[in-house]
């Protein structure tokens, strides 16, 4: 496989992979943004019904204590929610064949960099002889017109 082919090969995965990745992302954060509102609302009016259902056993005090306690739950839960990682089948694959991608195209890079290491000297040595040559050519000139005074 050639570099191109491999740049190339490795673009469409990771790119494809990344559009997965932004897909789930947003269907996420529009379910949050939903659930939050909906939460919002819901615990506005269940934290009021609740209040006035407990303040006489609890007290003012330990009515909003409990009900704090609650949320404080509820809180810890959504958040340990929102910090799993989502595990799919497909993304899965995904991430494997942008790692074999990756790899490929270090193969081919590899063999372009020797090849280009190998002109390189190739280069240098050509210049060291035309460095050379015209040194030899400026000392026979001297020589010469030594020779001719």
């Amino acid at each position: 496989m050639s570099t191109l082919s491999s740049v190339k090969l490795y673009g469409r995965v990771a790119l494809l992979r990344r559009q997965v990745l932004l897909q789930q992302l947003i269907r996420r954060a529009i379910a949050a943004a939903l659930a939050v509102a909906a939460f919002v609302v819901a615990a506005g009016l269940a934290t009021h019904a609740l209040f006035l259902a407990i303040t006489p056993s609890l007290g003012t005090l330990g009515a909003s204590l409990a009900i704090a306690a609650f949320y404080l739950v509820c809180a810890l839960i959504l958040l340990a929610y929102t910090l799993r990682e989502p595990h799919s089948p497909e993304m899965q694959a995904l991430e494997e064949a942008e790692a074999a991608a990756l790899e490929i195209l270090t193969k081919d890079s590899q063999g372009m960099v020797q090849i280009a290491n190998a002109a390189g000297h190739r280069i240098e040595d050509i210049g060291s002889n035309l460095a050379l040559g015209i040194g030899l050519l400026s000392a026979l000139r001297r020589l010469l017109a030594s020779h001719k005074a």
